[in-house]
C-alpha cells in the first residue's frame, strides 16, 4: 500500500519493540515524522536512531502510559518539537508478559489490575493528553490497537480479553465525543501475530490452531497489519470513525 504521510506527525506508543516497532518503521517510510514513545527508553532510542540513519526524522520519548503526567509530558515534548500531533497510535499494552492460565480464577487481582491499567487506562490517558492539541487544530486521528480476542473470547486470558474489549467500547464513545472537533477514532483488532516478542511465548500447537481457524491459512506477521495502520493514519480514512478493522486472515468475520 502506497500512502503519502508527509507533513504528518505520528506518536506510536509502545513503538520500541514488537509490532509497535513495525508500525513506527512503516509510518516513517511512508513519509511521516514518527515519535517512538515507550516505557523502555533505550528501545525507543534504538528505533529512532535507526530511522535517522536512513535520513528519516524521528524522535524517541520515554513514556509510562499509566501515568497522567508522563503522557502529558510526552505530548508536550512532541508539540514543542514539531508544533502539532496529527496521529496518535495507541499500541502500548501488556500481552507478551502475560502467561496463560488454566482457568480464570488463577488470575490474581493484582495481575488483573495491572493489565487493565496499562491496556485500558493507558489508552484513556494518551487520548486525554493529545485531545487539547487536536481540538485546537480541529483535526486529528486516533488509532487504538485492540485484539481479535475481544470478539472471539480466549480461555486463560480473560483479563487481556476484557481490556481489549474495553478498547473497542472506548473507541466508539470517543468517536462520538470527538467527531465534532474533526477528530476520528478507530480501532484495529489483529489476530495472533508472530512478532519477536510473542513467538517464544506461544506454543506451536496453539499457533497452528489459529492458522487452521483462518480463511487465509498462514501465520500472521506484523507486516500484515501495516496496511490497516497506514489507511487509518492517511487521508483515505478521513470520513471513517468509530470503526473496528479486524486483521486476522479471516478467523473472525466481523
Amino acid at each position: 500500500m502506497i500512502v503519502q504521510l508527509s507533513d504528518t506527525v505520528v506518536i506510536v506508543t509502545g513503538g520500541g519493540m514488537g509490532i509497535g516497532k513495525t508500525y513506527a518503521e512503516a509510518l516513517a517510510r511512508s513519509g511521516a515524522t514518527v515519535v517512538i514513545a515507550d516505557i523502555v527508553a533505550d528501545a525507543a532510542a534504538r528505533v529512532a536512531d535507526a530511522l535517522r540513519a536512513e535520513g528519516i526524522d524521528a524522535l524517541s520519548v520515554h513514556v509510562d502510559v499509566t501515568d497522567e503526567e508522563s503522557t502529558r509530558t510526552m505530548v508536550a515534548t512532541v508539540v514543542e518539537r514539531y508544533g502539532k500531533v496529527d496521529v496518535l497510535l495507541n499500541n502500548a499494552a501488556l500481552y507478551s508478559g502475560i502467561l496463560p492460565k488454566k482457568f480464570f480464577d488463577d488470575i490474581s487481582v493484582d495481575e488483573w489490575d495491572r493489565v487493565m491499567t496499562v491496556n485500558t487506562r493507558g489508552v484513556f490517558l494518551c487520548i486525554k493528553a493529545v485531545f487539547p492539541h487536536m481540538k485546537a487544530r480541529s483535526r486529528g486521528k486516533i488509532i487504538n490497537i485492540s485484539s481479535a480476542t475481544a470478539l472471539s473470547g480466549a480461555p486463560g486470558f480473560v483479563h487481556y480479553v476484557a481490556s481489549k474489549a474495553a478498547v473497542l467500547g472506548m473507541t466508539r464513545s470517543f468517536a462520538r465525543e470527538l467527531g465534532e472537533f474533526g477528530i476520528t477514532v478507530n480501532a484495529i483488532a489483529p489476530g495472533l501475530t508472530a512478532s519477536d516478542t510473542t513467538q517464544a511465548l506461544v506454543p506451536d500447537d496453539d499457533s497452528q490452531r489459529q492458522v487452521q481457524a483462518r480463511a487465509l491459512k498462514r501465520v500472521e506477521l506484523p507486516d500484515d497489519i501495516v496496511g490497516a495502520v497506514l489507511f487509518l493514519a492517511g487521508p483515505g480514512s478521513d470520513f471513517v470513525t468509530g470503526q473496528t478493522l479486524v486483521v486476522d486472515g479471516g478467523g473472525i468475520m466481523h
